[in-house]
């Protein structure tokens, strides 16, 4: 005999059930997507990469609890990212084939999950959300290994001179450089970011915590013609300085930089948020309409590909090619690339 009783309860309908399970997937997402940020995070990641581990080793490995490690594996194994029997865990195929994605959690979870939970708070006030700048930098070079590095390499190519000298301002983390660098062992290069690592400098390769800005202006002294054999790299930059600084100070930096006779690559993303052909896109909905939110509470400013022409020209510089990615790794052409150099 059934023994619920409903007289006391709300009355719902026969498909409550169901619509529950379905509204609830979002919550189940955001869950997840923590958890296997976590997992690269905390490098539990990487020892089961290796091999199968018990809870306990794996505890004893990374300095961590063995009865929460435990129920961090129970939870995984249910997403099917971990198989956990007997007290062993062991990565499934789905989750060794999230190596390859790791970067994209680094930048939206690990970089802009503290945004998302300013929503309410940034939409009410004239301050911006934080976000974890270190994180957002990681993510991002991780994530040029697929779309930007490829797509500066041809804008590389593109380049009348093989440049002797390599400036990415706003570096981040500094892999993106370093990786570009060794297309060309007797270039020196040069990182500028606030979160430059110093102390991965070496003879070849020098980095220094500043802004962009400032370090384009600290070369202002420098005689006409004196970057002819440099490029400059600005990697998802000038829609930071477009909204701390202003146009007028992007126009500046752009100008100073061609008019020394350096080359300057920019790679930027198309702001095309009300535009279904991409917005529909499987890679619209998954990356690009949260990435485009997130710019809206965040100190940065998208801009279309339009504008951007339009500000080179202003700045004085010609566009000597333009790249976009691969599209096996992205096929809705928002992220693209220009070679810039004065007129």
């Amino acid at each position: 005999m059934d023994q619920w009783n409903s007289s006391a309860e709300p009355a719902v309908s026969a498909n409550f059930e169901s619509r529950l399970i379905e509204a609830l997937q979002p919550i189940r997402g955001m869950a997840l997507a923590q958890g296997i940020h976590h997992l690269f995070l905390s490098g539990m990641h990487r020892l089961l990469e290796s091999s199968p581990a018990s809870a306990e080793d794996v505890a004893k490995a990374l300095g961590m609890k063995a009865d929460r490690v435990a129920g961090f594996f129970r939870y995984l194994a249910v997403e099917d990212i971990v198989t956990f029997e007997d007290g062993m865990a062991a990565l499934t195929a789905k989750g060794l084939g999230l190596k390859e994605y790791r970067p994209w959690y680094e930048l939206m979870v690990g970089g802009y999950a503290q945004t998302f939970g300013q929503i309410t708070e940034t939409l009410s006030k004239d301050s911006f959300a934080t976000r974890d700048g270190l994180m957002v930098g990681l993510g991002s070079c991780g994530m040029s290994q697929f779309d930007a590095l490829p797509m500066v390499r041809q804008l590389v190519a593109d380049m009348p001179v093989q440049p002797t000298q390599l400036v990415d301002i706003g570096c981040g983390s500094g892999d993106f450089l370093i990786d570009l660098a060794k297309d060309y062992p007797s270039i020196h290069a040069v990182g500028v970011d606030p979160y430059a690592p110093l102390e991965r400098a070496d003879q070849s390769l020098d980095f220094h915590q500043a802004s962009a800005v400032d370090y384009v202006r600290s070369l202002g002294s420098e005689a006409p013609g004196a970057g002819a054999q440099r490029l400059f790299v600005a990697g998802f930059l000038l829609q930071e300085i477009l909204e701390q600084q202003g146009r007028d100070t992007v126009v500046e930096m752009v100008r100073s930089i061609v008019s020394s006779g350096a080359h300057l690559a920019v790679v930027e993303v198309d702001h095309r948020p009300t535009d279904p052909s991409v917005m529909q896109h499987g890679l619209g909905q998954a990356y690009y309409n949260p990435y485009y939110f997130l710019h809206i509470l965040t100190e940065q400013r998208l801009e279309t590909r339009a504008f951007w022409l339009d500000l080179f020209e202003e700045a004085g510089a010609e566009v000597v090619s333009c790249r976009t990615v691969n599209p096996r790794v992205d096929s809705t052409g928002l992220e693209f690339g220009c070679l810039l150099k004065a007129k």
